[in-house]
């Protein structure tokens, strides 16, 4: 089990104290935060999250078509493929966009809660589906090495065709379902940029493939490496400007 107060450490220890830290993605009975009354897009909270903030969501509070099908709370529909081919131009046919959505392998969700919020805020990251990292080129290097370290598959670190909810939540609940390995690069949906600070992806780690990460920190680059520690400076004077 992963103890949330030595990883919180062992990350700053490695990345520095100007790390942003990570926001865990778990479902619940009850609202664990605010439940969040936005009215568009579930991104509107985020910064709201990355301040300190619990916020959940349930399927009458995501007004989204497609967050509450990334979300696991709806079935894919026949609109949402057509509007994400037709309306918004992202795939050439809708029949491109079903293909992406069935090897999602999305399932609804058994439980009716949706909670985001900073693992500076958990007592234990136990029920946690995954985390995801919101972070520029210098950190997102240092957590793709940390998850090619161990992991020899080509697609050890992932980058799909996904929204960001899909990103955030569909990507990270279905490999942690499987107790897969993949971890994710996202926040490429161009509808979503706008609520993400513009030098920023994320990176996404499911907590079966975290277990193992978090046990091989201390022996990866970013606790050994010369030229990690050239770039960790790096971070960390940007972070002070």
């Amino acid at each position: 089990m992963i103890e949330t107060k030595q990883l919180i450490n062992d990350l700053r220890q490695a990345f520095g104290d100007g790390l942003k830290l990570p926001v865990a993605v778990w479902y619940s009975d009850s609202p664990a935060g605010e439940v969040a009354m936005l009215p568009h897009c579930m991104f509107e909270g985020l910064p709201l999250v990355e301040a300190g903030k619990t916020l959940t969501f349930t399927q009458e509070t995501l007004h989204c078509g497609g967050g509450r099908i990334y979300c696991g709370y709806a079935q894919p529909t026949e609109a949402v493929m057509n509007f994400v081919s037709g309306k918004e131009h992202y795939k050439k046919t809708p029949q491109g966009v079903r293909n992406c959505i069935e090897k999602m392998n999305l399932r609804l969700s058994d439980k009716p809660c949706l909670n985001f919020s900073r693992i500076d805020n958990m007592d234990s990251l136990e029920e946690v589906e995954g985390v995801v990292f919101f972070a520029g080129a210098d950190v997102l290097s240092g957590l793709a090495a940390w998850a090619f370290f161990d992991n020899d598959s080509p697609d050890a670190v992932s980058t799909l065709f996904s929204s960001g909810c899909g990103a955030m939540v569909a990507n990270v609940v279905a490999e942690n379902r499987i107790g897969g390995r993949r971890t994710f690069i996202g926040m490429m949906d161009l509808s979503v940029r706008k609520f993400i600070n513009p030098d920023e992806l994320s990176f996404s780690i499911p907590s079966c493939r975290l277990e193992e990460m978090a046990g091989t920190l201390k022996e990866s680059a970013l606790w050994l490496s010369p030229a990690w520690e050239t770039v960790k400076n790096r971070i960390n004077n940007s972070n002070q400007l």
